[in-house]
């Protein structure tokens, strides 16, 4: 029984140093990439990306870390589809992991469309986008829109006559269609998202 406690003893101390190790590793490679600076993390990011992608396509870069992880995310938060059209606005990159996330998002098309690009900013997006700020800053029935502030996703999905808006924040859904010609908003739909059960 002795010698059973013994063994018991030796195998959860060599399980605990060699948890501890680990972590206390994985903390160091962190460190080492976060002391790189934004410029080279973003560029550990892009060289893992299957896709040849150029920053400047998106909104804003964000780098995020915790004691395992070093997280790079690519960000387009107001996505601008024209008619049938798909495209992919944001993607996320694990350096430690070395693991990338990224969906498209659908206007119209088949969604097992095999070809879909990243989305690149066009004057005619850029435009038609504006048209859609300005009538949204001109009703009484929406908040003021901010783009330069605007930290949740917006959706524009152009139809032929009108262009429908899909807003999500942690803590709303909206829906609603700005018609092309007067910039008129109608079709509000607004709902309350429940908050997630835990962090």
């Amino acid at each position: 029984m002795k010698i059973f406690k013994m063994l018991l003893l030796l195998q959860l101390t060599l399980s605990y140093g060699a948890c501890y190790s680990q972590k206390t590793k994985m903390s160091k490679e962190v460190e080492e990439i976060i002391m790189l600076g934004k410029d080279s993390i973003v560029q550990l990011a892009l060289a893992l990306i299957d896709k040849k992608i150029d920053p400047q396509n998106f909104s804003s870069i964000k780098i995020m870390s915790n004691e395992e992880q070093v997280y790079v995310s690519f960000m387009n938060p107001i996505k601008y589809l024209p008619i049938k059209s798909a495209f992919y606005f944001d993607l996320g990159v694990a350096i430690l992991e070395q693991t990338i996330t990224y969906s498209p998002v659908f206007n119209g098309v088949d969604e097992t469309q095999a070809q879909i690009p990243f989305y690149i900013p066009t004057k005619e997006a850029e435009k038609n986008i504006q048209f859609v700020i300005e009538a949204i800053n001109k009703s009484n029935e929406i908040d003021a829109f901010d783009p330069s502030s605007f930290d949740d996703d917006m959706i524009i999905r152009e139809h032929e006559n009108y262009y429908a808006i899909h807003v999500i924040s942690e803590t709303t859904e909206s829906s609603y269609k700005i018609e092309k010609t007067s910039g008129n908003i109608y079709d509000m739909a607004h709902a309350h998202l429940a908050p997630p059960p835990f962090d």
